[in-house]
Order: C-alpha cells, then structure tokens, then sequence
C-alpha cells in the first residue's frame, strides 16, 4: 500500500475557505487527516446522527421504526427531497421517513423526526457518545435561526468516528448499524466522493451522506468494496464549490487506488 499522501496535502492547502479531510483504512487502520477539528457547518451530514439517535430511541422503546406520524405543516421545509411536493399524503412510518431523510436528503423528514426525536435528547445522546463538536441547533432550512448564530456543527474527525462506529457495529446495536449501512449505501447523490466509481466498484458498495449549503460542501463515506475498506469525509465551508467538488471527486478515486493497489 502506498500511504504518501503529501499530495493531498498540498491540494488541500490550495483551497481557499476551511477545508477538512481524515481517511482511515478500517483493516489495517492506518489514518491522514487535514484540518480534521475544525468546525463546519453540518449541513446535511448531521442527518447521520439523526439516524442513529432514532435507532437508539427504538431500541429503548421511546418509538417503534413503524410508528406512522402525521405531518405538521410547520415542519414542512422547502429545497431537498420529496415530501415539500407531495399534496395527498399525511402521515408516514419512522422507518420510510429516516429512508428519505438519508437517500434523498429530504429535509421535510428532517425536520418530523427530529421534532419527534426531541432536539435536546438528540443533543444529549451525541453528548453521551463523547463527541464535542456536533450538535444540532436548529431545524433544517430555518433560515432565521441561522442568522441568529444557531447552526449546526460537526468536524469531519467526530463524522469518520461515527461512520467507523457504525461501520464495526458499535452504535445501537449490529443489526441497527446493518440497517444504517444499508440506508447510506441507497443515497441518490452520488455527484462527489463516489463520482469516478460506477466502474470500479458493484452498485452500494459506497455507504455515505452528503451536505451541502451556500458555499458548503461535504461529502462523508465509507468505500466498503476492494481489499481494504475505508472512511473517507471530504469537508469544505467558504468553498469555491465546483472547484472543492472536482477535488473531491478526482482525490477519492486516487486515494483509492493507493489504498487497493497490488
């Protein structure tokens, strides 16, 4: 395995804004990272955490997966997803909600489970996993809340930690982190990490979410195919979009190839 990823490095430090970067091989464990602290804005990354705090809640019989919930027209947010243009549909279960909250970005999901959830037990669950620096603060689209200040956080360090939790079976339970896995493997959005892969790799073999906001691009995945799977997030906030996406894009597949080389 060729591990010099000086070249990395250097790519990043050419970007202007925050940038972020941490790979991690989950056999052998070796690990890079750029900037891997820093704070960003989660965009829609933190949908992950979401996920996880709800398979947690059923597990602790707070909520059933097949619970149907009826939607509250205030939770109903404009931009990514589906149920914002939907006009006969009033209720769905958790389980198809949080589906369309990760493949689909859906931030009208979003914002139903995360009421349902209740935003501070959400909060302290993330807490109690020792993370520092993810939280949620407001619901997705409030754009008045985020011109108070309130947004929500991560770092793509605490992102790749959870990924890798979830990859080892370690959040919830092994059959909820199958099911998650399964989930993040389904996402529609494949215009970053896994742009270059449709010929490398078998269809789902790349379990990741997306974010993105007005100069906020993140992309947080686990290449779970070749001889070695591994983490790989990607996180950029006062970014030259486009240009941070290529790099994305073109760095995924080189480091994939260092990674599964002969």
């Amino acid at each position: 395995m060729n591990w010099n990823l000086e070249w990395l490095t250097q790519a990043m430090e050419k970007q202007p804004g925050k940038v972020s970067c941490v790979v991690k091989t989950l056999h052998t464990g070796k690990s890079f990272s750029y900037a891997p602290d820093t704070v960003h804005s989660s965009a829609s990354v933190i949908k992950i955490y979401l996920m996880a705090c709800l398979y947690q809640q059923a597990q602790a019989g707070k909520l059933r997966l097949t619970d149907r919930i009826v939607f509250r027209p205030e939770l109903i947010a404009p931009s990514a997803g589906v149920l914002s243009y939907l006009r006969d549909m009033q209720e769905m279960s958790v389980r198809d909600l949080m589906e369309l909250m990760i493949i689909v970005s859906d931030n009208s999901a979003t914002n139903i489970l995360l009421d349902l959830a209740g935003m501070e037990q959400v909060n302290g669950y993330l807490e109690g996993l020792g993370l520092e620096h993810t939280r949620f603060r407001r619901r997705m689209m409030d754009l008045e809340a985020l011109k108070r200040g309130q947004d929500n956080t991560t770092t793509s360090a605490e992102t790749a930690d959870m990924l890798e939790r979830i990859y080892r079976g370690r959040i919830v339970s092994p059959e909820a982190c199958g099911e998650m896995m399964r989930t993040l493997k389904n996402q529609q959005s494949d215009s970053l990490i896994p742009w270059h892969f449709d010929e490398i790799l078998p269809e789902h073999s790349i379990a990741h979410k997306t974010g993105g906001l007005s100069g906020v691009v993140h992309d947080a995945a686990i290449i779970d195919g070749g001889k070695e799977p591994f983490v790989l997030c990607f996180f950029g906030s006062g970014v030259e979009v486009p240009a941070y996406s290529r790099l994305m894009q073109d760095a995924s597949l080189r480091i994939y190839k260092q990674i599964n080389e002969e």
